[in-house]
């Protein structure tokens, strides 16, 4: 039997018993009332249990339909009429809605629909794409609060600092300190203050060499409102070979000869003694003529330093083959001290003098990353003249430059002003001495082709959600080896791009895991669902918004129709009622049957 109907007979029966009691009663009085109020308790009593529906008429749209997506509002949707659905991301339930588990299928099954009324957070870019042609209306809610945008490096060198910047949407009532932590202890923070957005850039050198996971924290008071994971590699700087040649061995080449030899680099340092007569040494690789440079030797180093003045008293074959050198890719640093060029290479960067200053200290910084350097002890009056096709690398803490670049060919130039960084050594700073060389040569050094580059979507891989990967082999068109830990994967070739393959995995764990694409592998991160939800929320927003923007005017005409929707009344009215009679019956039982 239908549990209604087992409802509606015990409710029968109870009335049944309380009817008779009243008729029994000794005292008659009110019993008309008494009669009523039991037999109204009763019906809203059952009326708890078995929901009274009713059904209303509603002119609407047939093709239209809304569309819950999470982060929805359910007091806002509870006062719309017409069709609900909620996609499976949203908790249904809480909006008395249809749930859809799979949208391009519901949107295939359902040609008929063509207008959506999206509300929440919206789609991901990947879900917008089986939305082409529909007519979309967004209603976005509220912008969530936190870390809406956030950028890290996911591979770095030892030479290089690890720079997180992003944004953070503050929308309560407090402040809010965000900060960056690595490996248990807090490197920098910054606070947002109550209701604002605050950009912010944290910057680290990391000591570990292989993987490391710092953590971006929010605290609001005692409370912890997020903590966000930042994975990140840090690899081995390989040791470039260095060719110097020097018009005389001033401490400038002696403090950076060792330098370079204590780090392993394979250096090769020539020096003028007199008109075509030279001193060679060679550190960390083997022997060469070295009496006359050309473009065979040149091939075998990734940068060249040299000063102006060697540049100047070298062979015109020497210089050529040096241009050509740099052409093909090696990178070049050149020594100036006087303000006029000497030399066409040279030339290429314009120079001021200005009067050294009284306390005879440079205070340096990275224009890329703003690193400041420790104070360093020197005399500087020449500076170099950035154009706007170069790319300042050290500035000065007026904003002149000292270390400028520009690209020549498939190599890089370098002219520094900078005479005596080797006094960093002699104070006591040797970091900031490592820093600059390690800043400058990489700058300049010739860049290694890679055989093949990787790329991972989404931005955050989640746990049992797609990953796609997009492996691109350069030249070559043979068919990759893809294994995810011990899952090998079927990489399908990209009928465009003959070259690029990609392939899809759902991980089922967080944490790293090694990706091997042919024989080299390559560590990636997988995150848990509720890493950076802020961020995916706000992308969300941002792909339908812009989606909307860029949709065509509408040409479907409206179709409108008595829709039939199936109403419920609330059980609050028969509670209110319950609750009245109920007080009636105990008040006329207690107070006005004694009297």
């Amino acid at each position: 039997m239908d549990f209604k109907y087992i409802v509606l007979i015990l409710c029968l029966l109870l009335l049944l018993f309380l009817l008779y009691k009243e008729i029994a009663r000794v005292n008659k009085a009110r019993l008309i009332w008494r009669i009523i109020a039991s037999t109204i308790a009763v019906i809203c009593f059952a009326c708890f249990i078995i929901p009274i529906k009713y059904k209303t008429q509603l002119k609407q749209n047939t093709d239209e339909i809304i569309l819950i997506s999470a982060g929805t509002n359910a007091d806002s949707i509870s006062k719309l009429k017409g069709n609900k659905y909620a996609l499976a991301s949203a908790n249904f339930t809480n909006y008395k809605a249809i749930q859809i588990p799979e949208l391009s299928y519901f949107l295939a099954t359902n040609k008929n629909i063509n207008r959506l009324n999206v509300y929440g957070f919206g789609f991901t870019n990947e879900e917008l794409k089986f939305l082409n042609g529909y007519d979309l209306k967004f209603h976005p809610s509220q912008l969530p609060g936190g870390i809406i945008s956030a950028n890290w490096q996911p591979k770095i060198k030892t030479s290089e600092q690890l720079i997180v910047q992003g944004i953070y949407q503050n929308s309560n009532s407090q402040k809010v300190k965000l900060f960056l932590k690595g490996l248990g202890n807090a490197i920098d923070s910054v606070i947002v203050e109550s209701k604002s957005n605050k950009k912010f850039s944290f910057k680290n050198q990391p000591k570990q060499i292989g993987k490391a996971v710092y953590q971006l924290i929010s605290l609001q008071g005692n409370d912890t409102l997020a903590v966000e994971p930042v994975p990140f590699l840090v690899t081995e700087q390989a040791p470039m070979k260095v060719l110097i040649l020097a018009s005389y061995p001033d401490f400038e080449y002696k403090f950076l000869k060792k330098w370079l030899f204590e780090n392993e680099y394979p250096l090769a340092f020539r020096s003028q003694i007199s008109k075509n007569k030279y001193s060679s040494d060679f550190l960390n690789m083997d022997g060469f003529n070295m009496s006359q440079i050309n473009s065979s030797s040149l091939k075998k180093f990734d940068v060249l330093i040299i000063d102006e003045e060697e540049l100047v008293a070298i062979g015109a074959n020497e210089r050529t083959a040096i241009d050509n050198a740099v052409n093909s890719g090696m990178g070049i640093v050149i020594r100036v001290s006087n303000p006029k060029p000497a030399t066409t290479l040279s030339g290429r960067f314009g120079r001021f003098e200005l009067p050294a200053t009284k306390d005879k200290i440079l205070s340096l910084r990275l224009k890329s990353s703003n690193f400041k350097f420790a104070k360093l002890p020197a005399e500087q009056s020449l500076f170099i003249k950035p154009s706007l096709n170069d790319q300042p690398i050290l500035v000065d803490a007026n904003g002149k430059t000292l270390v400028n670049s520009s690209i020549k060919g498939s190599g890089k130039i370098v002219v520094s002003s900078i005479a005596a960084t080797f006094n960093w050594i002699l104070s006591g700073k040797t970091n900031d001495y490592t820093r600059y060389w390690s800043e400058v040569l990489s700058s300049a050094a010739r860049k290694k082709p890679d055989n093949q580059s990787l790329k991972i979507s989404p931005q955050f891989p989640a746990v049992n959600q797609k990953t796609n990967i997009i492996v691109d082999l350069g030249s070559s068109q043979k068919i990759p080896t893809l294994k995810i830990d011990s899952i090998n994967l079927s990489p399908r070739q990209n009928i465009e791009i003959p070259f690029q393959y990609d392939a899809a995995f759902w991980a089922e764990k967080d944490g790293w895991h090694n990706l091997r694409v042919n024989e080299s592998t390559e560590p990636i991160y997988i995150y848990k669902k509720e890493d950076w939800q802020a961020l995916k929320n706000q992308q969300k927003i941002n792909s339908t918004a812009v989606f909307v923007n860029n949709q065509g005017k509408s040409n479907n005409e409206n179709i409108t129709n008595n829709v039939i929707n199936e109403e419920e009344v609330s059980i609050w009215w028969f509670f209110i009622a319950f609750l009245f009679v109920s007080s009636y019956l105990w008040y006329e039982s207690r107070i006005l049957n004694t009297k």
